[in-house]
């Protein structure tokens, strides 16, 4: 009786966890669409740690949202505003890859605690804020770019625009730019333990020291701000 008894109980334990593990698995993604103005759309990302990558959109109309949770408890949330802007947030503990593609010309707002953040060919305003992990930024061409990482490199690979500015700090990381032989702007440039490589660039100092930099090259129409603390400060040249 009690072999005959114990079936059932044995049935419904395997359907409950059958139906624990498809809950959870399913709680592993989140993807979320959003049609938005191709020419003013804003995205503002909050994660806690894991990745933030923002891509080209394929469709200029639209911001697609994928997410992926490797560990943790971790929540993600969004939603549109009634003015359009789109705001994607990381809460609780864990480790989310986030990949959103976006409008060219989004404005950016990005936040990570203990992130890897990637943006890609983008031509609005960006802003990025790292508190542990190292910023990447290639093919930009904004008219205003800042990104600051506590702990961990930043790269920046892009064009200077007229009247453009571009701010880019680390207090213990290396900083990296990679700007076109013809880019025309005045450098101000500190670091105060790591050391400066300025590159092959024509610059017209006014102030040259181990520590800090002010230059010209060119007529100075953008402005690029280079700083760390502990790093190092390196400027290549795009041929």
């Amino acid at each position: 009786m009690s072999r005959n008894h114990g079936l059932p109980t044995l049935s419904l334990f395997l359907a409950l966890a059958v139906g624990i593990f498809s809950t959870t698995a399913s709680a592993q993604t989140f993807n979320r669409t959003y049609a938005v103005s191709p020419d003013s759309a804003d995205l503002e990302v909050v994660n806690q740690a894991g990745t933030i990558r923002i891509l080209p959109g394929g469709n200029v109309g639209k911001i697609v949202i994928n997410a992926r949770m490797s560990e943790g408890e971790a929540k993600v949330d969004a939603a549109q505003s009634a003015q359009g802007k789109v705001t994607v947030q990381v809460t609780g503990r864990g480790t989310v890859d986030l990949e959103i593609t976006a409008p060219l010309a989004t404005n950016l707002d990005l936040l990570c605690f203990k992130c890897t953040m990637l943006v890609t060919n983008a031509t609005g305003p960006v802003h990025a804020r790292n508190t542990d992990g190292q910023i990447l930024l290639s093919g930009i061409r904004s008219p205003r770019v800042e990104a600051h990482s506590t702990k961990g490199n930043v790269s920046f690979g892009g064009e200077t625009l007229p009247s453009g500015n571009y701010t880019l700090k680390s207090f213990s990381g290396r900083v990296d730019v990679t700007l076109p032989s013809g880019a025309d702007f005045k450098l101000s440039a500190s670091s105060y333990r790591g050391g400066m490589d300025l590159g092959p660039f024509a610059f017209r100092f006014d102030k040259q020291s181990d520590q800090l930099v002010e230059a010209m090259c060119g007529a100075g129409r953008a402005t690029v701000s280079v700083w760390t603390q502990e790093g190092s400060i390196h400027l290549h040249r795009k041929p």
